[in-house]
């Protein structure tokens, strides 16, 4: 029965009611009569509301099946070969293709064929660490909170109590929930030719110009995640952070040399892996060296013999080609900006943890471009700008040790 017949039935049923109870005196056969009015009312009423629900549900469901269909639908044709031809053509100055991406400028920028950013994220995966290592998802979309438990209760030996007692205490282990917003932070680099070189350019100019573009935003994501300040920009693994397990030096300086000098030593690197390191993070722990770090550690000797042997570590690490007191050892080209101020300037030399458990990195979907003929048209050159959206931070911060210097 549809919803409309059992609604029209409920108010004929109301009707013969209201006509039994207007009479004065209610014989038996009324009274057995209303009785069954009121069952049938009640299971249509019941039924009513079941139907409404599952209109309801089959509404809500048909939405999202559209909403789906045309996402879909979009990523189809941005990964066409029929998109790929249109999105070069607009690169060389043709018409754009009609798949854009708003945004609050005058114009909207045009995402880039899903051929292009496939190759563009299995660049950053294969030329990355810390977006490799992070707890990293991507196509996010709104605004991001990471909440976590930061599980640092000590609360772990206290819980025993006497057995066979009419009284039994209790102890606290509540946990320690806490959240990080993480708003998306463009990233947006940019290259600037002039027509002359466009005109005169004896091979694919524009496709050299693309794919440098592309090179570049894998680059500024990856020194991001390391360096990042946290003011327009991500908050980078190496930025000092209070709460994490620290292993903390003075350097003989205010330079970086000076602070890889004080930080790389043996004696401050093991007391970051056996003294500061958790010991439930042993078997998952990884060690993070900038490049300078790493040359300085590969240099320490005891009685001139080399203390670190990378040739003899090579290849025991899946993902990493070293090891470092029996942990893998992933070394990036990305420095972080260097803090120079004097006696309270502080520098990160060296990261070990579990990075996955202590960082987090979210990229929103879609990378786009523009070719802009026009801002700089009085010194007729052509602007190429990339855009992307990206952001990271701490989470459970127990779970890292940094290896802070603070210059003399």
């Amino acid at each position: 029965m549809k919803i409309r017949e059992m609604i029209e039935k409920r108010s004929a049923l109301e009707a013969e009611s209201k006509e039994l109870l207007a009479n004065d005196g209610l014989t038996v056969e009324q009274e057995a009569r209303g009785h069954e009015i009121a069952n049938e009312m009640q299971q249509l009423t019941e039924q009513i509301r079941a139907a409404q629900l599952r209109e309801r549900f089959a509404s809500n469901a048909a939405v999202q099946k559209v909403v789906t269909e045309k996402r879909e639908r979009q990523e189809e044709w941005r990964a066409t070969t029929e998109y790929r031809d249109q999105w070069l053509s607009y690169m060389r100055g043709g018409s754009a293709p009609e798949q854009r991406e708003l945004i609050t400028t005058s114009s909207s920028s045009v995402l880039i064929p899903k051929l292009y950013e496939d190759s563009i994220l299995k660049y950053l995966s294969a030329n990355t660490v810390v977006r490799n290592l992070a707890d990293l998802r991507t196509g996010v979309q709104g605004y991001t909170t990471l909440r976590y438990n930061t599980l640092e209760t000590n609360q772990y030996t206290s819980a025993w109590t006497q057995p066979d007692t009419g009284t039994v205490a209790t102890t606290d282990t509540d946990p320690g929930f806490a959240e990080v917003p993480l708003a998306p932070v463009p990233c947006l680099p940019k290259v600037e030719i002039s027509q002359q070189l466009i005109r005169q350019s004896n091979f694919d100019i524009e496709a050299e110009v693309v794919e440098h573009i592309q090179r570049q935003m894998a680059k500024n994501l990856e020194w991001g995640y390391i360096g990042g300040t946290g003011t327009n920009s991500p908050t980078g693994i190496f930025k000092v952070n209070a709460n994490t397990h620290i292993t903390a030096t003075t350097s003989a300086g205010t330079t970086r040399a000076a602070a890889i000098t004080a930080g790389i030593t043996l004696d401050k690197l093991t007391e970051m892996r056996y003294e500061k390191l958790p010991a439930a993070y042993w078997a998952s722990a990884v060690w993070i060296l900038p490049q300078d770090a790493y040359a300085e550690l590969a240099g320490l000797t005891a009685n001139n013999v080399p203390l670190f042997v990378p040739s003899a570590d090579a290849g025991v690490a899946t993902g990493s080609q070293f090891t470092l007191l029996g942990l893998p050892v992933y070394v990036t080209e990305y420095l972080p900006a260097h803090v120079s101020t004097a006696s309270t300037g502080k520098n990160v030399v060296a990261v070990l943890g579990n990075i996955s458990d202590g960082f987090a990195i979210r990229e929103w979907g879609g990378i786009s471009m523009i070719r802009d003929e026009y801002s700089l048209s009085q010194t007729a050159r052509v602007r190429f700008q990339g855009m992307m959206f990206a952001n990271s931070n701490f989470t459970r911060v127990k779970a890292l040790v940094q290896n802070q210097v603070t210059n003399a």
